[in-house]
């Protein structure tokens, strides 16, 4: 019962790619490793990426992201780009802002139920952060066009995250608490993806996030994170809240190589999956590569082990990604991806994914992104095909 329970959630959610699914959070991106960068904390207030730029990173984006058609505006108006709203806006140097607005236009094809087309506002976040001394701080609020967000206020009113902290030894350790991604695996901006989403690992950037209180370290070869998972404090009863750990390890031997573990272990009274008490386990490995600067090979495969009670009878899966980035001119994406997913129990077949996808940055702190998705999703004995398209445009202040 509760393995069919399991299948018919999975088909329900995963294969229709609903709009609720790509609200997106902020930018991550993984593949800025072929720029030598192997941690996050230069560019982002998170010290394992995504959210809130830091002044360093919003001038990066300038230089290393977009298409240089000319000379780089960060050297004709180095303002325009470190500051909000293109320089519109000088902040004090403790102060951080920024913001992101993504409208979208998504089509979801199911043999024998036709197409749906459906326009979103993916997201539109407004984001505060500090940097004063050791002192941290970031939080956002926004709205995106549908209810339901695991990140909600109110309605269609989120706040993905909102935390404090301190650092010391120049960033190098940092402790928080607060709401708060998950330290788990590859931050990917493609958080539909079977290893991020919602209704497998639970370790999206979209409204995945937890409360709860956190270490981070990041120095020479070596990053990590280890988080005490408190629950979302955003959604009730308390019955449904997360309560344990999440945790990762990356090492890089080389300046264009990482390789990673990640671990978790949550309990909930009601898992929102299954609906009964659930112990939630995902461990896994990943790796981020860039053989040549042109490309980036990104892979991540994780075990999923969940423990009902009180019967403790434990069903195991596997999710898994691989991913190709190639960048033939600046600010031109070529990516591949390919994805699997065995939900474990009973189920006799596991489903299969693949993305190609275009994205250009094309203008300072703008890009547009195209992708086409098909997934062969297991029901039982049989193999439903679903296709999605999906194009976006994204402009962060």
């Amino acid at each position: 019962m509760i393995l069919a329970l399991r299948l018919r959630v999975a088909l329900a959610c995963l294969i229709t790619l609903s709009a609720a699914s790509f609200a997106k959070s902020a930018a991550a991106y993984p593949w800025m490793i072929r720029h030598e960068y192997t941690a996050c904390i230069q560019c982002h207030v998170d010290p394992d990426g995504a959210g809130l730029l830091t002044e360093y990173g919003r001038a990066q984006g300038e230089t290393l992201l977009r298409t240089q058609y000319t000379k780089s505006a960060a050297d004709e108006e180095p303002g325009r780009v470190k500051d909000f709203l293109w320089g519109a806006f000088k902040a004090p140097d403790w102060l951080l802002l920024g913001g992101s607005i993504r409208p979208a236009l998504l089509m979801v094809h199911i043999p024998g139920q036709g197409t749906v087309t459906t326009p979103l506002l993916m997201e539109g976040d407004l984001r505060v952060g500090i940097r004063a001394g050791g002192f941290r701080a970031s939080a956002s609020a926004g709205v995106i066009s549908t209810s339901g967000s695991l990140a909600s206020i109110v309605g269609p009113v989120v706040s993905r995250e909102h935390w404090a902290g301190y650092a010391w030894d120049d960033d190098a350790f940092m402790v928080r608490a607060g709401r708060m991604n998950l330290p788990f695996g590859l931050r990917l901006l493609e958080h539909p993806l079977w290893v991020r989403a919602r209704e497998t690992t639970q370790t999206d950037i979209d409204d995945g996030q937890q409360h709860g209180a956190a270490f981070d370290y990041t120095g020479g070869r070596f990053r990590g994170s280890i988080m005490g998972i408190a629950g979302n404090y955003q959604i009730s009863p308390d019955a449904f809240r997360q309560r344990g750990y999440s945790g990762y390890l990356e090492m890089s031997p080389t300046s264009r190589l990482a390789v990673g573990v990640s671990s978790l272990v949550t309990y909930a009274e009601k898992d929102l999956n299954l609906g009964v008490p659930d112990v939630r386990e995902l461990h896994g490995g990943f790796v981020r590569a860039s053989p040549v600067k042109a490309l980036v090979i990104l892979a991540e495969g994780d075990a999923m082990i969940n423990t009902t009670k009180p019967s403790s009878v434990s069903s195991v899966g596997f999710v898994s990604m691989l991913q190709a980035d190639v960048e033939p001119i600046q600010g031109v994406h070529l990516i591949a991806t390919g994805e699997t997913l065995s939900p474990g129990g009973l189920a006799p077949k596991s489903s299969f994914g693949a993305w190609a996808s275009v994205q250009w940055f094309f203008l300072p702190h703008a890009d547009i992104r195209f992708d086409f998705t098909y997934r062969s999703m297991a029901e039982g004995n049989q193999l439903i095909p679903v296709q999605s398209y999906l194009l976006q445009t994204h402009i962060y202040l």
